[in-house]
């Protein structure tokens, strides 16, 4: 947080001048807008929460997109009002032509700018509530009176038993994986980037992990248990969401694990000496023409270095899922090759939850793999099964016996 172009000039504190401001006990009398959310970013940390590094990555670029506008805009961040918030939001929307990167500056570079284009509905309300979150912060601390964003969305609103739609079916998840393994693959460097993306989508699909959570993973974090039926598998979240490490049940994607570990050379069986990365970045993912030869040396060297960011995640199932989703359409079942063109990562989770509670999995072990807190979150996805329910009761009691 320490770009000039981000850093406005130090913050009245008169209460004439600026009426929601407060001399705060905790904080500096003269601190600007880049102290104060270096103070709460340090404050997060420091709570010993287990603060995510996709976490705090995602909250330093939604403080450094605040910090850009309030800056262009000429207004410290304790003078806004909820008139301001909504100018925010809307800015999110449908910012300037100034306010998007060209290119791909680094944060670092006085030529980054916040914004890619206009953000998603679904973007703009998460990017209120992380912004909110530190407003509330600076509350609390006595910096400021009221919170501007108080108002902004905090959540989605439900629709009803049809709002939860965000799955796969297994005949949807069959075509992805029957379209990766349809890719060509003349040289060693396509054969892997096809073997490591089939890994990506079994193994978000198999065990429901998230895909920011998939990024951290090291072969040390599957372990073989013993229990009163027999060996088990189970794969080690790390600071998962919440802040715990958890550990997931994952004997359904040992057999894709095996497969994956036997193509790039490695024995069936997890080892933490094993120096291949559990999802691989294998560098740039083009394919190399018929004539382009052996194995290039940077996919051999990307080997060992871990796929590291929910966004490059995001691309290997996006690509799959266009993938599939063209062959589709070229089968005439356009209604599949929709919901695949809709899919996003998260929908895997989705997927997995919805078919174990379809197989007859009580919800109460489906929300101890999927690791939620409120088993009202994992109920969520049985709005699916409701068919599937109304079969099972029909005919089961009547309103009255027959005499």
């Amino acid at each position: 947080m320490t770009s000039d172009r981000s850093a406005p000039a130090a913050l009245p504190h008169e209460p004439s001048l600026v009426p929601n401001a407060l001399a705060s006990p905790m904080l500096p009398a003269e601190a600007n807008d880049v102290q104060w959310v270096r103070a709460w970013l340090d404050a997060k940390l420091a709570a010993g929460l287990g603060l995510r590094a996709t976490t705090l990555a995602q909250y330093e670029l939604e403080a450094r997109r605040l910090l850009w506008y309030a800056n262009e805009i000429g207004l410290p961040l304790a003078a806004w009002h909820v008139s301001d918030a909504s100018d925010y939001l809307a800015f999110l929307a449908n910012p300037p032509a100034s306010a998007v990167n060209i290119g791909r500056a680094r944060r670092s570079s006085p030529y980054w700018r916040p914004l890619q284009g206009p953000l998603s509905v679904a973007s703009r309300r998460q990017s209120a509530i992380i912004v909110g979150i530190l407003f509330d912060w600076l509350v609390r601390v006595g910096a400021l009176r009221i919170n501007p964003f108080v108002t902004a969305p905090r959540a989605r609103v439900a629709t009803g038993l049809s709002s939860q739609r965000r799955f796969l079916e297994l005949e949807q998840i069959d075509a992805v994986f029957a379209a990766i393994e349809r890719r060509a693959a003349f040289t060693e460097s396509a054969r892997l980037h096809r073997a490591r993306d089939r890994w990506v989508i079994a193994l978000l699909f198999l065990t429901g992990l998230r895909a920011s959570e998939a990024t951290a993973l090291t072969w040390a974090d599957f372990e073989c248990l013993v229990g009163r039926s027999g060996p088990f598998w189970t794969v080690r979240v790390r600071q998962a969401k919440g802040g715990d490490d958890q550990l997931v049940p994952c004997d359904n994607v040992m057999e894709e694990l095996a497969r994956f570990r036997r193509l790039v050379g490695l024995p069936p069986t997890p080892s933490s000496l094993d120096g291949v990365a559990v999802i691989p970045a294998l560098g740039g993912g083009r394919q190399p023409s018929r004539h382009q030869g052996a194995k290039p040396p940077e996919c051999t060297q990307n080997l060992n270095r871990q796929l590291g960011t929910r966004q490059a995640i995001y691309r290997i199932v996006r690509r799959a899922f266009d993938d599939a989703a063209h062959r589709l359409t070229s089968e005439g079942r356009t209604e599949d090759a929709a919901r695949l063109r809709t899919a996003s990562t998260h929908w895997l989770r989705h997927s997995h939850a919805t078919h174990l509670l379809r197989a007859g999995v009580a919800v109460t072990d489906v929300q101890r793999a999927l690791r939620h807190r409120d088993i009202n979150t994992t109920r969520r996805y049985t709005h699916e099964a409701l068919e599937d329910v109304a079969h099972a009761l029909a005919g089961k009691i009547s309103s009255a016996r027959e005499s």
